[in-house]
């Protein structure tokens, strides 16, 4: 929407006598080239039109025929030796909406969960981390003799028991079931008990945990069973390799309600999931929030990209010193 102002004669207006007054006025005006009707079937709408000599505005109702209108006008104007002019001004937006204040809104984090390959709590995590140990080793999930990279930060001794349904664990992406794990454990730390959790708003509780692969086995299993057939497939493949349905899992589990998607960002994933998570609780559109990220890449498929395109260390015999970027 815009407003329009002609500074001069519009249409076959030359003095204003025979434009219509008042802003509720409407004309309906064909297309003229000294005073010649062009074109009968085509017709302009104009509301709260207005002669130049008296308060030189009007409304449009459809402004990219106005514009059309005007370009037209000007041309015709400019063969006939005529001056005309049309300005456009943006419409000011409503005062009236309202904005949640965020002035008081703070964020702070309650609860942490990990799954990780240098531990699966936060304090075992964090103390390994300061003592500057590595969780590179070697692949143990597949067998990896054939790729120049036999090593990885691959996640071992970990158990969904007591997490994620055995249903669900038999047939989720690694992914999803670190996801679902590691969420649950930052309920638990927390202290968000079973009381706790049933005295919140679930319309306000929002899941927003990203991934940059997605079902990476899923898939690629998918891939495998169609070289035999359709059939084979696993009808879950598609809904469990999307990147989204890691949040979804966990929300349906928990019963949330609030806002729930993913990103996918790379390497910077989780920390815009945070972020993001962050500002749904200062917009007030949230008062809990699940986020972080999840990845478990550790496949033929994934080992191969990576080193296709020449990212991953190859010092397989030293694995603890295969990738130390703050080292002197």
């Amino acid at each position: 929407m815009a407003i329009v102002a002609p500074l001069c004669g519009w249409a076959d207006c030359n003095g204003g006598n025979s434009n219509p007054q008042g802003r509720r006025a409407s004309r309906r005006l064909p297309r003229v080239n000294n005073n010649q009707v062009l074109s009968k079937g085509n017709w302009l709408s104009f509301t709260g039109l207005k002669c130049a000599k008296g308060s030189q505005f009007f409304v449009e109702r459809n402004r990219i025929n106005v514009i059309k209108a005007g370009r037209r006008r000007r041309k015709t104007n400019a063969a006939a030796g005529k001056a005309m002019a049309v300005a456009l001004q943006p419409v000011k937006e409503s005062n009236n909406k309202q904005q949640t204040d965020t002035r008081q809104r703070r964020v702070v984090v309650t609860g942490m969960g990990v799954a990780t390959c240098l531990g699966h709590d936060p304090d075992t995590f964090y103390k390994n981390l300061l003592q500057g140990k590595s969780g590179i080793s070697s692949i143990e999930r597949f067998d990896c003799t054939d790729f120049p990279t036999r090593i990885a930060g691959e996640i071992k001794s970990f158990s969904t028991d007591g997490w994620v349904a055995p249903k669900f664990s038999k047939r989720m992406d690694q992914f999803m079931l670190y996801l679902l794990t590691a969420g649950k454990k930052a309920l638990m730390d927390g202290q968000m008990t079973e009381e706790i959790l049933g005295k919140l708003d679930k319309s306000k509780c929002g899941v927003l945990i990203g991934s940059a692969m997605g079902g990476m086995k899923v898939f690629n299993d998918a891939v495998e069973a169609l070289r035999i057939s359709y059939r084979k497939m696993n009808p879950f493949c598609i809904p469990f390799a999307t990147t989204n349905m890691g949040s979804a899992m966990l929300a349906m589990d928990l019963g949330w309600m609030g806002p729930n998607y993913s990103i996918s960002t790379a390497c910077a994933t989780s920390n815009f999931c945070i972020l993001s998570a962050a500002n749904h609780i200062i917009r007030g559109e949230a008062n809990v929030m699940l986020c972080g990220g999840s990845d478990a890449a550790i496949i033929p498929i994934g080992l191969g990209g990576f080193i296709a395109c020449r990212a991953l260390s190859q010092r397989n015999e030293s694995p603890t010193k295969a990738s130390r970027p703050w080292d002197a």
